[in-house]
């Protein structure tokens, strides 16, 4: 209190004292509120400035005009620095002195209600004030806000006044509410040696009745603050909410027991604090009273309703604050509050939330702090306390039945760990019913605690009851001098480390030194807490818990969700430039460097860029690193949230699509910045949507599993750790860096692309891609068929067909023999033989009769007229190829012709050929340089050139895999273009992720791996 303030306040006092003359009463009170508030010295001295003052002053009967005037300046003085709850302490000390002599005169009436007037406070409030301090008969104490506590029943009261028997009470106390201000004032008439907090009650005075006080004698049982306020409190409307924890155990995944029989029993409106040292359980304790754990036996009970049997019924009942501050940091402190209320009340409007929002910032004192960005732990815009008051916040909007704050003090300073508490306990004054894990409170804090659970290590209750009392409590069982002390007489406060220094005492050994070894063990402190404490059995309710939440529609949550997704993600100003400069930056550097010009030239031609392949590999590459990075901490960076979000039993799948349709977009546009510019540098033309459509998909699955492992893992460095052994495995088995035929013996397949390979999506991506330019280009989409007809009429007359005859020609000579290698080979290939030649039957359509001796041809049965029937057969159908190769390639000259029968359309063909056939894209899909162009095995004889222009023969109508890059793949009777049947499998892989999503399987397998 500055000197300025305690001038005005006893300059108030010499006003009012000189109405009648001061008299000794008047100054042995104004001398008691100094001594109150002042050292000896220091309140001689203010006495000695009240006498000054009060000598001359007028002593009129009627306040002066002068007075009125003095009294308005020194009122403002003191509203500058006062809050209202010390206002009214001052107009009681204005009250005593008025009532020193016995009566109110009324110029002193005037007086009072003039500075009561002064102080904001209305002419009704300060009239129940001093009808308060004036009563003394018992009986005209019969009002509202006023509670008699007696040794009577009922004390023949009506029945809006309260009541409290207290046997054994001589007298009465009277205790009186004020509610604006939530305040108690209490005054004692009777003969019982009474203690307030270990000070002597002096019978008739006023005394303030804080937060934590406790009215004590050796001939009754403790008066509580919470007893008084839970008096009061009874008169709510609220829906009453009873808390039963029974008989808790909870035991951990590796076997270590957590907890212990913990039995809880509460009503509304209680602030419980959890307390015990570091292992203790408190935390643990905190998650399976509020349903995040399951515990090992027992119950916990809302209103007589098993919360972890029917949570459905306690929907929105239960609030959770972390310890950790749960905000969407890339919003301001009023959007996070706008859109946690959207998601709780979708029967509001856009107004109302707003309204919500304004108030609930009011209550928090965050309204100047609204449009701040909450910012991180390191970056920060508002203050540590803020922070705590919004995540705090973000309960209070919906006012939770019962709320659990784990750690709300944790990192602040005093005074902002008291606003928080203060802002709880304000909560617990309205009904609420509220669990606070708290670690080494002030005494200011620990004294706001209706009751006090503390653990000690393994889980064992130790204490469960009033907090000052707990005190008291250890100090018994260990027989202190001071045990019946549970605060410092002189000042009031109360040390809780002092509990915790009773409970975890060492042994001493005999050199003097402590040990470890704690002379009261847990278990020893548990059988005393079993012995001595009785925990009475809580009258349950039979009432339904009041549910304030409207849960929005799963599409509205969806709506929600994105909304909020993408406000973050705009504000993040280094998130947006990244992101959206990447591709075009990538697409730029990737295609100028290899915008290849041949020595000597200084054109750019599309057709002799053999860099173009390597382009369209990097961009699936650029494809999947994009997708994997831009989704890997969507859903870790979440998950706190979405922990707070659980009590309110949102919809996972709307969360979850909200997000994958956000990072579509960002990928639909990342895709298209990249195919726009990579194309317009390169040359690339008529290929622009198809481009775009598999890098966008590619992305999209890389989305989806980015949101996967941000899903699974807890730790933001593991989760890039993963990203390059997600990446790696999709460029090795691309079927690019490594060709297929030369993986592993157990992965390769020479027919077919291997199993591996078809898990890539980047095999999918890059097979697309190389294939649609090839085919689907401006030039060669005019001559692909032909060209296809040609390819395979050639490789069926020079290459297949000649690996038949020759071993056609092996098999006649050698049949007969009787070495057991060549009757296996001879045996081997006539098997061959058969296999091929009834695929060839079956592609030409030749009926089966034709050539019926071609269907026996075996080891037991070939002769010469099966050998001839065979060699005829060949040579028919190398001559039909030959014929069909020929019209071919009349009819492609025929087509080339009347596109070049003038120069200005032959120069027309030319740069149509230069600009969109790629002779390096030419060179990988006709892979007209292999070594081996027909490979041939024990079975079959399998093609390796021209795959570009091979369609093979599914074995089944399920049989889609085929080699790589096949112009056309093969589903349930028909063939699909490569490009659309290739992007749907990446979809269809894209979904199957989804489905993983959905259930979290990845976390699931982490975890397994963890246990």
């Amino acid at each position: 209190m500055s000197e300025q303030l305690l001038k005005a306040i006893i300059h108030l006092l010499a006003i009012v004292a000189k109405e009648d003359d001061v008299t000794e009463d008047e100054r042995n009170s104004i001398e008691d509120f100094l001594l109150e508030n002042l050292s000896k010295g220091d309140s001689l001295k203010y006495m000695q400035l009240f006498d000054q003052m009060t000598s001359h002053m007028s002593s009129e009967r009627a306040v002066s005009f002068s007075e009125k005037k003095e009294i308005s300046i020194l009122a403002k003085q003191v509203n500058q620095e006062l809050t209202q709850q010390q206002k009214i302490v001052v107009i009681l000390k204005v009250l005593e002195v008025i009532m020193a002599d016995g009566e109110i005169s009324d110029r002193e009436q005037e007086l009072l209600l003039l500075i009561g007037e002064a102080f904001h406070f209305s002419n009704k409030a300060v009239d129940h004030i001093k009808s308060f301090v004036v009563t003394k008969e018992r009986s005209q104490l019969n009002a509202e806000n006023i509670l008699i506590i007696d040794d009577s029943q009922n004390g023949g009261l009506n029945s809006s006044s309260k009541h409290i028997k207290r046997a054994f009470l001589s007298g009465y106390l009277a205790f009186f509410r004020l509610p604006a201000l939530e305040m108690y004032f209490m005054k004692y008439m009777g003969e019982s040696a009474l203690t307030l907090n270990g000070i002597h009650v002096r019978k008739n005075k006023i005394i303030v009745f804080s937060s934590g006080s406790t009215i004590r004698s050796s001939k009754i049982d403790p008066i509580y603050y919470s007893d008084v306020v839970s008096a009061f409190r009874e008169e709510g409307s609220q829906a009453k909410i009873s808390f039963v924890a029974e008989n808790l155990g909870f035991t951990f995944p590796n076997g270590h027991q957590g907890l212990r029989d913990i039995t809880i029993a509460e009503s509304s409106g209680k602030l419980i604090g959890l307390m015990g040292g570091s292992g203790a359980g408190k935390s643990t304790l905190l998650n399976v009273l509020n349903g995040n754990e399951k515990p090992s036996h027992g119950s916990v009970r809302i209103n007589g309703i098993d919360i972890n049997k029917d949570k459905s019924k306690v929907e929105g009942v239960i609030g959770y604050v972390p310890q950790d501050d749960l905000l969407v940091e890339e919003l301001s402190v009023s959007e996070n509050l706008y859109y946690a209320a959207k998601l709780c009340f979708a029967n509001k409007n856009d107004k109302e939330l707003n309204e919500l929002v304004d108030k609930t910032l009011s209550a928090l004192g965050l309204s100047e702090t609204r449009n701040l960005k909450v910012g991180s732990p390191l970056q920060k815009t508002i203050s540590g306390g803020q922070r705590k008051r919004l995540n705090i916040g973000l309960e209070l909007l919906r006012e939770p039945s019962v709320m659990f704050v784990d750690e709300p003090t944790s990192g602040l300073s005093s005074r902002d760990s008291e606003n928080i508490m203060d802002l709880l306990k304000e909560l617990s004054l309205k009904g609420k019913m509220i669990f606070v894990v708290i670690h080494q409170p002030s005494s200011e804090i620990f004294k706001m605690f209706d009751k006090l659970v503390i653990l000690d290590v393994g889980g064992y209750q130790i204490y469960y009851g009033n907090p000052v009392e707990a005190v008291i409590y250890f100090k018994n069982i260990v027989d202190l001098i001071d045990k019946e002390a549970g605060s410092c007489i002189e000042c009031g406060n109360v040390n809780s480390e002092q509990i915790f220094n009773i409970i975890e005492t060492k042994v001493v050994d005999e050199y003097g030194k402590l040990t470890d070894q704690r002379k009261i063990s847990p278990q020893d402190w548990n059988g005393y807490f079993t012995e001595r404490v009785n925990i009475k059995p809580a009258k349950e309710s039979d009432e339904e818990p009041e549910k304030t939440l409207k849960i929005p529609s799963r599409f509205k949550q969806l709506v929600i969700f994105a909304s909020r997704d993408i406000a973050s993600k705009i504000s993040n100003k280094q998130y947006l430039a990244i992101n959206l400069l990447e591709a075009p930056l990538l697409a730029l550097i990737l295609a100028f460097i290899i915008r290849y010009v041949p020595e000597g030239s200084s054109e750019y031609v599309f057709k002799e860029n053999p860099n173009i392949p390597a382009f369209f590999f990097m961009a699936i590459i650029v494809s999947l690193f994009m997708g994997l990075t831009v989704s890997a901490e969507e859903i870790f960076k979440d998950r706190k949230i979405l922990k707070r979000e659980s009590f309110l039993n949102l919809s996972r799948w709307s969360y979850l699509v909200s997000k994958m349709a956000i990072l579509f977009g960002l990928s639909a546009l990342q895709s298209l910045m990249f195919v726009v510019i990579g194309d317009a540098i390169l040359g690339i033309h008529g290929m622009t949507f198809s481009f775009w459509l598999v890098m966008f998909s590619v992305s999209c699955f890389a989305n989806i599993m980015g949101l996967n492992i941000s899903s699974a893992f807890n730790s933001a460095v593991t989760i890039y750790i993963l990203i390059p052994l997600l990446i790696i495995p999709q460029l090795i088995l691309s079927g690019v860096v490594v060709n297929f035929d030369k993986l592993h013996p157990w992965l390769s397949n020479s027919k077919k692309v291997p199993i591996i390979g078809e898990l890539m999506a980047s095999k999918w991506g890059y097979e697309a891609l190389a294939v649609t330019q090839f085919k689907d280009n401006a030039y060669e989409k005019h001559l692909f068929e032909y060209d296809q007809t040609i390819a395979n009429s050639e490789f069926k007359s020079v290459y297949f067909y000649s690996a038949i005859e020759a071993n056609l020609d092996y098999v006649h000579s050698n049949f007969g023999s009787t070495d057991s290698d060549k009757k296996q080979m001879v045996d081997d290939k006539l098997k061959l033989i058969q296999n091929e030649l009834r695929k060839e039957m079956e592609l030409a359509r030749i009926p089966k009769d034709k050539f019926r001796e071609l269907e026996n041809i075996s080891l037991s049965k070939f002769d010469t007229s099966t050998y001839d029937a065979t060699k005829r057969f060949v040579q028919i159908m190398r001559k039909i190829y030959n014929n069909r190769l020929k019209q071919a390639s009349a009819d492609r000259d025929a087509l080339i012709k009347s596109m070049t029968d003038t120069e200005e359309k032959a120069a027309a063909f030319a740069e149509l050929r230069k600009g969109n056939e790629n002779e390096a894209i030419t060179f990988f899909l006709k892979n007209s340089t292999a070594e081996n162009r027909l490979l041939e095995t024990k079975k079959e004889l399998i093609q390796k050139i021209y795959p570009i222009y091979y369609v093979a023969l599914p074995q089944h109508a399920l049989d889609m895999r085929s080699h790589f890059y096949a112009p056309q793949k093969y589903f349930m009777g028909n063939y699909y273009d490569t490009l659309y049947f290739n992007v749907i499998v990446i979809w269809l892989m894209s979904l199957l992720l989804v489905v993983s999503l959905y259930f979290d399987w990845f976390r699931k397998v982490v975890n397994s791996f963890g246990k």
